[in-house]
């Protein structure tokens, strides 16, 4: 009867490690998504920055159209050389705000993926050294700890409790085979 409910758990067991595979999954197939709106944005920031380069590009060709007609007409290119500065530092501004923008989104997407790597570490380091397997289906906090070839099933009433936490480790030093107040 014991096998059963082992074999019970152990499967419970790989039930959770799976749902929490797909749950890893699901947030990098969240990160590739955000990766791809911010791609999407600097794309959207690099056309911008296109179409002003056309912009001041155009007004360039409009301000040496001009000069040559000024200068058909004998007057000074001094009067046009503020409008050419001040395109051209347009220019520069609107690629300088692009090259931010880049950056703050490769950095947002190290940030994020930097993140995803801990909390998923952390988790398998905490289920390993704790033994903890905790069922992702049930409604409640329950699960089993499962320490060498020992595995207990538990159930936290209060979560958030001291009583709580106490019975857990109490659960995982009986998987561990020391008796209650032992440790």
């Amino acid at each position: 009867m014991e096998a059963r409910q082992e074999q019970a758990l152990l499967r419970r067991a790989a039930d959770s490690e799976a749902r929490f595979q797909r749950i890893i999954e699901a947030k990098h197939r969240s990160l590739g998504e955000k990766q791809t709106q911010l791609q999407t944005q600097v794309a959207a920031a690099e056309e911008a920055l296109r179409r002003e380069k056309e912009t001041a590009l155009e007004l360039q060709t409009e301000v040496s159209l001009e000069r040559w007609e000024l200068q058909q007409n004998a007057k000074s290119l001094s009067n046009l050389w503020p409008d050419i500065e001040d395109n051209s530092a347009a220019v520069q501004s609107a690629h300088t705000k692009v090259l931010e923008l880049r950056h703050e989104a490769q950095e947002h997407l190290q940030d994020e993926k930097q993140r995803l790597e801990i909390a998923s570490s952390l988790y398998e380091f905490y289920a390993v050294v704790s033994g903890i397997r905790w069922d992702m289906e049930s409604e409640q906090m329950e699960g089993y700890i499962a320490i060498g070839e020992k595995a207990r099933a538990f159930k936290v009433e209060k979560p958030g409790s001291k009583e709580s936490a106490d019975a857990l480790w109490a659960e995982i030093e009986a998987c561990c085979g020391f008796e209650p107040g032992q440790s």
